[in-house]
């Protein structure tokens, strides 16, 4: 019987396909990272699950030895490349929501787990490069977002934007909340283009850029009590 959890440790990273700014292979690095920071919900951007660059998602399944949810987005070889979402917890639902994409398919990973009993919705995302385009990306976000309101929810990921372009949503932006909006995740650019966004009912205890080297983005981990 799983006890009753009031803390949880929440990551989002582009990992870059495992690979350094300067496209050094970083990948078992990266694992042994995760093994030692343990967050409860890891939101990953840029996983691979193809034989051309490597077996990533089963692979951190199985070493971090978690829960995963894998969203294959672009065909590459003999698989997928795309974003992924791995927890301990019970995952009950999976779905995956294709977001208006021009040439890269892009997407919206939605994930669905238990928590003391109840349900926790985890949306991982890896917006487009085209200004255009991540408008209606944002705008199938915030309605997808209206359907769930009124139940525990985790927005994260990699927004290829500093500036989100929501009309309205009952999230809170974690970094704003901690005075931290001005921390850079994107490296040597001094913009923050990775997001963790909250629902009200989970409050923000602490919220962390890592500078770690083992991609061209930082990780961001904030800490919540539920």
């Amino acid at each position: 019987m799983q006890k009753n959890i009031r803390f949880l440790k929440v990551m989002t990273y582009n990992i870059h396909s495992g690979r350094s700014i300067y496209l050094f292979p970083q990948f078992h690095r990266l694992i042994q990272f995760l093994q030692k920071e343990r967050p409860d919900i890891i939101g990953i951007q840029e996983i691979n699950e193809n034989g051309k660059r490597g077996y990533q998602f089963s692979k951190m399944k199985a070493l971090l030895k978690m829960n995963g949810h894998f969203a294959p987005l672009v065909k590459l070889g003999n698989g997928y490349y795309g974003i992924s979402t791995f927890t301990p917890f019970e995952i009950i639902e999976k779905y995956l929501v294709p977001l208006p994409s021009k040439k890269e398919q892009r997407g919206m990973l939605h994930t669905v787990i238990r928590i003391n009993g109840k349900k926790m919705h985890l949306l991982n995302t890896h917006l487009g490069l085209n200004h255009k385009e991540r408008i209606k990306q944002f705008q199938k976000i915030e309605n997808y977002l209206n359907l769930l309101k009124g139940e525990p929810c985790i927005l994260m990921g990699d927004f290829n934007t500093s500036e989100p372009v929501f009309k309205s949503i009952h999230l809170i932006d974690s970094a704003k909340i901690m005075n931290q909006e001005n921390e850079e995740t994107l490296m040597h650019s001094k913009k923050r283009i990775d997001f963790l966004f909250v629902s009200p009912d989970l409050k923000v205890t602490s919220y962390k850029v890592l500078r770690v080297n083992m991609s061209d983005h930082y990780p961001i981990v904030i800490k919540i009590i539920l």
